[in-house]
């Protein structure tokens, strides 16, 4: 009887510590995912981490954007059939909001206002989403 208790007492420790580690590695996974990103727009440009006009992000990343102004109102706008984002900031008002980086691709990132008729011609940046 003890042999057989024993095998169970084994195979309970040895299950315990499989989804002990399956957790962890859950976690982390998550953990990983997560992006948040700083983007000011400013005079036709966008300033993404204070280091160009791209966002780098891998498939299923959860992005939060924070989006800033420094000059006059433009908007943080990507419209195609993957994804549909239109922030709106104005200076000292910023804007946070989180979204999926659900398809891999190239995506334009550009400004839809006509305050200064250059921003609607000229002010974009570009979403980088890899596999």
């Amino acid at each position: 009887m003890r042999p057989r208790r024993a095998a169970h007492s084994f195979r309970f420790w040895t299950l315990a510590a499989v989804l002990v580690t399956l957790v962890a590695t859950g976690a982390a996974a998550v953990e990983q995912s997560r992006r948040e990103v700083s983007v000011v727009g400013r005079k036709y440009t966008y300033d993404v981490d204070a280091g160009g006009a791209a966002i780098r992000v891998k498939v299923d990343d959860l992005v939060t954007v924070t989006f800033s102004v420094s000059d006059i109102a433009h908007t943080f706008t990507v419209s195609d059939d993957h994804y549909r984002i239109d922030k709106r900031a104005e200076p000292g008002k910023p804007v946070t909001f989180p979204f999926r980086a659900s398809e891999a691709g190239e995506f334009e990132i550009r400004c839809t206002l006509s305050i200064d008729a250059r921003c609607a011609k000229e002010m974009r940046g570009k979403l980088i989403v890899t596999k």
